[in-house]
């Protein structure tokens, strides 16, 4: 199983490398899901690359965000930049991006990234065939799932430790709906670690522990898991090589067939680095609501290394239960808040007491606890973690009157260098053990000396140049091992061109009630059902009860079970529906009966990726809500059917977890709750996510076999009823009333406005 540390800088991938990955991810400086991450521009790739191929680690490159037409031309070179600097593999979550991959490098190898959101056999199998190498998995996929996907043969990354999304990836659009930061474009401004009231109680109501599977790895590798890999492109250097060395231990074990669970100073270890509350297993291993949830703090928690005995304006008594060394960031907390201090001082073994100087305004009382948030010691060992090394031979020939030679072989590669004529000796020739001893100083490079042999005979050889022709052998053996490392650059191709076809749409209409319905009947408008129970026999009432024509939306995320009591569902009545929406790029993995298109929960942000839904058979596709006015006129060019959301509340999240049932306190019974069924007092219907501002959030439930997904809506539709120019116009009903929904569509056929409390979204507002 592969160790796939993340590099976010220059520094953080020299400490992937001494922590012992078999691989990194990092970004590009454009198209990169982590923009705040350092990562590298051009040259900063080329050496990069060239630096871990050396090391024999591997290079995956995220490409992995949505792009705008006008982004194509850069996002092109980027595609060649990659292929020219031999990446080991590229991460994708545009389907655009994809196309233009498979037409531009088609030996590139790509990945499909969280982004894509895949999460079940038929997503993981159409990635297989669409000759992807990789997918990683969406972080809510059960053990079951995860076994089930790599049945398919594909290769399987699954997140093992680290910060966790708490909407499902490539599906979040909050940061973008609330502000300008698209979370889809990599500059998400994380407003899930922020407070919000639920039912009058303030908490971050959105923000998860971190995950730790370092005692898992045997359960993952026996589902097939071929990488893990481990979050923190943002995090600091010294982050990476705390993590990927505690991974690379497991793994060791793991390989040896004498598997080690973490002692507990390497699980302290993880917790001093970075945790949030703790960590938890993730849905992967059964963690539901308030086990995934930590509503007390969204940052570091640090460490708990003893309280606050005694103080007053100036100093604290501290009694330390764990060591504390002069640097140690630590934290006081106490019910007036947290406040954090570098500590100054000698340092103070456990059991001691330290006297510690409370800066102006700071506040401390008996009985506070006391956390380390940074490790002094932690971070230097991390930092002077020495780079892998590789044993080199050496064989030198000195004899005068020949070139000067030294051989250096790693056993796989190997390289001559040959220097000027060797002088004859005047007085003394060269000695084998001082030159011996020269040829051994290979000093901060990546080589070690191994055997040395010297061939030498009434020679005169120079200091200077033994050192001059040792650094150049290294050198070219460092390069000729980056060049034997990996797969060549392979083919080149033309950008294909993206011309789409011309097709006009109905007007369409998302429902959830029978009421919504009727009224957009009657209205002309095609009818797309996205109810609330997806459960088997309230999907075969459904389908028994509408009338002919109607088209059913996909459940954006579900399991491989309920995906194929879905699709054999709409086999059993093709002659009655009209058509299915797809809810995630995956299910284009099924032999659908009957037509299909495109929804929201594949945005297509692009004509590239347009022309890729396009050609895999969609009658339709949905155009991303992130989209400006100016922009989406450049996607629809030409007339082609590409559906815009003209009103509706847009969906910022989609959750795995329950707030209902998170601030009850519920770590387990999620697939069994019935509360909602049952009208129970603490049930989520009903209810909203109020932030600061007083902002109202709805929380919607969709109710699957496998319990339930909380869609967290806009606090108000986005209307463009009044827009000129959106030739295929769709609309979205959620909360809305059956007379809401008239209103709705009587101003869209008049091209006036509702009147309603509305927001304008993206029509003028661009994304970064």
């Amino acid at each position: 199983m592969e160790n796939l540390a993340p590099a976010g800088n220059r520094d953080a991938l020299e400490r992937a490398d001494a922590a012992g990955a078999d691989a990194v991810y990092l970004g590009y400086a454009a198209f990169s899901a982590r923009a705040g991450a350092g990562n590298f521009d051009r040259q900063g790739l080329e050496e990069a690359v060239r630096y871990a191929h050396a090391r024999h680690m591997r290079v995956h490159v995220t490409l992995n965000t949505l792009v705008k037409d006008r982004e194509l031309a850069e996002v092109a070179e980027v595609i060649r930049l990659l292929r020219e600097v031999r990446a080991d593999a590229v991460l994708v979550q545009d389907c655009g991006i994809l196309r233009m991959i498979r037409g531009m490098c088609p030996d590139l190898a790509v990945h499909a990234s969280t982004q894509m959101a895949i999460h079940n056999r038929t997503g993981a199998a159409w990635c297989r065939e669409m000759d992807m190498r990789r997918v990683v998995l969406a972080r809510e996929c059960s053990l079951e799932e995860i076994r089930k996907c790599a049945e398919t043969g594909i290769e399987i990354e699954v997140f093992g430790h680290g910060a966790q999304c708490v909407a499902v990836s490539g599906e979040c659009l909050f940061s973008s709906m609330v502000g300008e930061r698209s979370g889809n474009r990599g500059r998400c401004a994380q407003p899930c670690r922020k407070e919000y009231i639920y039912r009058g109680r303030k908490g971050a109501w959105l923000s998860p522990r971190d995950v730790c599977l370092r005692d898992d790895l045997p359960a993952l590798a026996d589902a097939g898991v071929a990488s893990v890999k481990l979050e923190g492109r943002a995090k600091r250097p010294e982050y990476t090589a705390i993590v990927t060395a505690a991974y690379r231990k497991g793994l060791d074990s793991l390989e040896n067939g004498r598997f080690r669970k973490a002692d507990p100073e390497e699980r302290e270890g993880l917790l001093q680095i970075f945790n949030r509350g703790g960590f938890m297993k993730g849905y992967a291993f059964g963690s539901e609501d308030a086990g995934v949830i930590y509503p007390e703090r969204v940052n570091h928690s640090g460490v708990v290394i003893g309280k606050v005995e005694q103080a007053d304006s100036r100093f604290a008594r501290i009694r330390v239960e764990r060591d504390l060394a002069d640097g140690d960031e630590i934290e006081i907390q106490g019910w007036k808040g947290a406040s954090a201090l570098i500590y100054a001082g000698k340092d103070m073994p456990a059991g001691s007491t330290a006297l510690v100087r409370l800066r102006e305004g700071l506040r401390a009382e008996a009985g506070d606890t006391v956390a380390r948030l940074t490790s002094a010691e932690q971070i230097r060992k991390a930092a002077a973690m020495p780079g892998r090394r590789v044993e080199v031979r050496m064989t030198l020939r000195a004899v005068a009157g020949e070139p000067l030679a030294l051989r250096v072989s790693d056993g796989e590669n190997e390289v001559t260098v040959r220097g000027g004529e060797t002088a004859a000796a005047r007085t003394r020739p060269a000695q084998e053990q001082e030159l011996r001893r020269n040829l051994g100083r290979t000093g901060d490079t990546l080589f070690t000396p191994g055997d040395i042999t010297i061939e030498t005979r009434d020679a005169f050889v120079p200091v200077s140049e033994i050192n001059r022709i040792r650094r150049e052998a290294l050198a070219t053996l460092e390069e000729k091992r980056a060049e034997a490392f990996g797969s060549g650059p392979g083919a080149e191709g033309d950008l294909p061109a993206a011309e789409l076809p011309a097709a006009e749409l109905p007007k369409m209409a998302i429902v959830r009630t029978g009421e919504q319905a009727e009224a957009a009947r009657r209205h002309g408008c095609r009818i797309i059902w996205d109810p609330e129970d997806w459960r088997e026999d309230a999907l075969r009432a459904l389908l028994t009860e509408m009338p002919e024509g109607d088209w059913l939306q996909i459940p954006r995320v579900c399991t491989e079970n309920t995906l194929q009591m879905i699709y054999a569902a709409t086999e059993k009545y093709r002659e009655k529906l009209g058509g299915v929406v797809l809810g995630s790029i995956g299910q284009l993995g099924i032999r659908w009966p009957v037509a299909f298109g495109a929804g929201s929960g594949i945005p297509v942000m692009n004509r590239q990726a347009a022309a890729f839904l396009l050609e895999a058979g969609c009658a339709f596709v949905t155009a991303s809500v992130e989209l400006t006015g100016k922009e989406l006129e450049t996607l629809m060019a030409g007339g082609a059917p590409i559906a815009v959301t003209v009103f509706g509340r847009t969906q910022l999240m989609l959750l795995h977890h329950c707030p209902a049932r998170t601030a009850l306190g519920l770590t387990d019974g999620h697939r069994e709750c019935r509360m909602c069924d049952t009208g129970a007092a603490d049930a989520l219907a009903g209810n909203v996510l109020e932030d600061g501002m007083g902002h109202r959030f709805p929380l919607l439930r969709t109710r699957m076999p496998e319990g339930c997904r909380i869609r967290l809506m806009n606090g108000l539709p986005t209307e463009w009823t009044d827009r000129k120019g959106i030739r295929n116009p769709m609309v979205e009903m959620t909360t809305e009333t059956a007379e809401e929904t008239e209103n709705v569509l009587r101003a869209l056929e008049t091209g006036t406005r509702t009147g309603m409390d509305a927001t304008g979204g993206h029509w003028a507002r661009a994304v970064f």
